[in-house]
């Protein structure tokens, strides 16, 4: 099942995402390419992996940072505040300063995991069949701060 695996990742990913899979070969790998995953998909393509940080996964769903905040926040002190700010920040397009309040209200964890979810629906949806598996890094490309993701059959 190696060859019908796409490892995409982003920006200063790409050390983590050899780390984590590393007995694909080197032809796996690639950096994020949404019309490559089209092109791979209907090639084969059964599972695709993407290991990547805010900006990258932000740049995939779109302007949803906010919404995710404020789902995750649930009725928690502060949440609708939080969500505004995060809300401000992605509309700024600015992903970074998102994940640093997610990271300081102690939301990283559910926020991070939403955003994976969705990511990975919207590569699914992309690809087609495609089972997608999504890895949320920090801002190094160094730790794993969220996931979400299901198997190829």
């Amino acid at each position: 099942m190696i060859e019908e695996t796409l490892v995409m990742y982003g920006g200063g990913a790409e050390g983590a995402a050899r780390r984590m899979l590393p007995k694909l070969p080197d032809g796996c790998f690639a950096p994020v390419d949404l019309d490559a995953l089209g092109e791979a998909a209907g090639r084969g393509l059964r599972q695709v992996v993407l290991v990547a940080g805010m900006a990258d996964q932000a740049a995939i769903v779109g302007p949803v940072l906010g919404e995710i905040t404020a789902a995750m926040a649930g009725g928690a002190a502060g949440g609708d505040a939080l969500a505004a700010e995060v809300a401000a920040a992605d509309a700024a397009a600015d992903p970074e300063r998102a994940y640093a309040l997610w990271e300081s209200a102690g939301r990283l964890g559910p926020c991070g995991r939403e955003l994976c979810r969705r990511t990975a629906g919207e590569l699914e949806r992309r690809a087609g069949s495609v089972a997608a598996q999504v890895v949320l890094v920090d801002a190094a490309g160094e730790r794993m701060v969220g996931m979400f993701g299901r198997m190829a059959r």
